[in-house]
């Protein structure tokens, strides 16, 4: 696998620890994640946390409106 070296501020290398220990990873392994993550066409990873997280009613399909309540429309 290839290697690169990187230059961080102090405080962003502090976070990347903590972050890395959080997942139970090595740095590396997190920078890894990250990089490939944000190069991916996915939805962050905090967002997908919040999926299915509201109090609220779950979301149903509408019932189908019958057909009687449609317009008339014209030709085109």
């Amino acid at each position: 696998m290839p290697q690169i070296c990187l230059y961080l501020d102090d405080d962003v290398q502090e976070m990347t620890k903590i972050r890395a220990k959080e997942r139970g990873s090595s740095v590396s392994s997190y920078v890894n994640e990250v990089l490939r993550r944000n190069n991916e066409n996915s939805p962050p990873e905090e967002l997908l946390k919040l999926l299915g997280s509201w109090k609220d009613d779950p979301m149903e399909e509408p019932e189908e409106l019958p057909w009687s309540m449609d317009i008339e429309r014209k030709s085109l």
